[in-house]
């Protein structure tokens, strides 16, 4: 990266970042490759993940909410207190406040993100359990992953990149940038079903939208852009294909297709 102009376009950065990842990767090496996807809310991350998993071999996902905590952060702020949160149009308060701590960076037990993927790089596997944004709540199910099986962890979330200790142990960090305009019609898309197509439920989410998870997203998400090695553009997604214009998406899922398989094939 250093041998990069800071003026480069971003487009082209991102194929000289690919390509240099690509070559300069250690197959040899017997340590998980970790890709971090971050942005956010509304931003189609777990999407993403689940299409470079999809179509690569020896994968696996980790989600950020995974390691989902309840916090203190509504006594702390009074948000019980607070009118916005009062139940309007059937939009029930436990959902909003699960929206608030969702967008909150202390919500989420990051040690213990640390601890699982360091074991991931020292050969030993973990196991996760599997937190439902809908319900809730964690659903009971748990996912183990074992890096005697799995050649690359596709870490997804939307605080990844602030953390010094987790941010240092992913290999490959992309940020996904995704017009507000865009995320906030996805967000109010998947919070339809809680909103009971009742007009001062929908008020009520664009209140809770503009003055918790729109700031949290300048204040804590934004700012992480820097991090990034690759910057994954505005896209569409048609039938499980990423669509951007560039074909960013597809050289990378290319490089990384390619990396697992000279892996694979060293350490067997």
């Amino acid at each position: 990266m250093d041998n990069f102009l800071p003026s480069t376009p971003p487009q082209k950065m991102n194929k000289l970042v690919i390509n240099d990842f690509g070559k300069n990767f250690d197959a040899k090496s017997p340590k998980v490759i970790i890709v971090g996807l971050c942005g956010g809310q509304g931003g189609g991350k777990t999407k993403l993940s689940k299409i470079l998993c999809k179509n690569i071999s020896k994968s696996a996902i980790i989600e950020e909410r995974s390691y989902f905590k309840k916090t203190e952060s509504n006594n702390n702020l009074n948000y019980e207190s607070e009118p916005i949160f009062d139940e309007i149009g059937g939009y029930k308060k436990e959902r909003k406040l699960l929206m608030v701590e969702l967008s909150n960076p202390n919500s989420y037990d990051y040690e213990k993100l640390y601890q699982n993927l360091k074991s991931l790089k020292e050969g030993l596997p973990i196991s996760l359990k599997i937190f439902s944004e809908d319900l809730g709540t964690y659903t009971g199910e748990e996912v183990s992953i074992n890096p005697k099986e799995i050649s690359l962890v596709i870490l997804e979330g939307y605080f990844l990149f602030r953390n010094p200790e987790v941010r240092d142990l992913i290999d490959l960090k992309i940020y996904v940038q995704i017009d507000n305009d865009i995320r906030l019609s996805r967000l109010l898309l998947n919070e339809s079903k809680f909103l009971n197509n009742n007009s001062l439920a929908i008020k009520n989410f664009f209140d809770i939208y503009k003055n918790y998870i729109k700031t949290s997203y300048e204040q804590y998400i934004e700012p992480t852009k820097h991090e990034a090695r690759i910057i994954l553009p505005n896209y569409t997604i048609s039938d499980d294909e990423v669509i951007d214009g560039d074909n960013t998406f597809e050289s990378l899922t290319g490089m990384l297709k390619s990396v697992v398989a000279k892996r694979t094939k060293k350490n067997k």
